[in-house]
């Protein structure tokens, strides 16, 4: 016995109904993938970063005299085609570089640096101090100084200053190279 119009309607309409939440539940997982993929390397990322500020620093530490240097660093343009900034942040006693997407900062990783106290380390430029310039036999750099480095800036670098005794680390770019 063939099936009645309305049994038609309703099985096909269930049909169609199944197959959107099975849709909507591969887009889910897919995006949790994405999303997951994504802060793997932001992670990688924030690592790097982290561990070319504490080298800057070490390095910095081990003169006796006053001195203003950098090193350029190499991060991608961008993650999976979308823009990033990075950051140095202090999260209760210890200092993160702290990467995140621009357009979703809850989607971040971050790796940690150092804990605050017994370190005399100051994180970033002086208020006063938006660029430095260091001279050199072979030319002279002006380095920008800059709280949040985005993806995609040109020649970005990490910095590091000591004067009087006082060690300073941030992240900036090479503003000009003269030479």
């Amino acid at each position: 016995m063939p099936s009645s119009t309305f049994e038609t309607a309703v099985l096909t309409t269930a049909l169609y109904g199944v197959m959107l939440i099975a849709l909507n539940m591969f887009s889910v997982v897919s995006q949790w993938v994405f999303i997951d993929s994504i802060k793997v390397r932001l992670g990688e990322v924030a690592n790097q970063v982290a561990y070319e500020v504490a080298s800057i620093y070490s390095m910095c530490r081990q003169s006796r005299s006053d001195l203003s240097f950098f090193k350029p660093i190499e991060i991608p343009y961008a993650i999976s085609e979308n823009p990033y900034a990075v950051e140095l942040r202090k999260i209760g006693n210890v200092w993160y570089v702290v990467v995140y997407l621009q357009t979703n900062r809850a989607i971040n990783a971050s790796s940690p640096i150092w804990e605050e106290p017994g370190i005399d380390v100051l994180i970033g430029p002086p208020e006063d101090l938006s660029s430095f310039t260091i001279r050199r036999t072979h030319g002279s750099y002006t380095i920008k100084c800059v709280n949040i480095l985005l993806s995609g800036t040109a020649k970005p670098v990490v910095w590091a200053s000591r004067s009087n005794g006082e060690t300073r680390v941030g992240l900036g770019y090479i503003e000009e190279i003269r030479g």
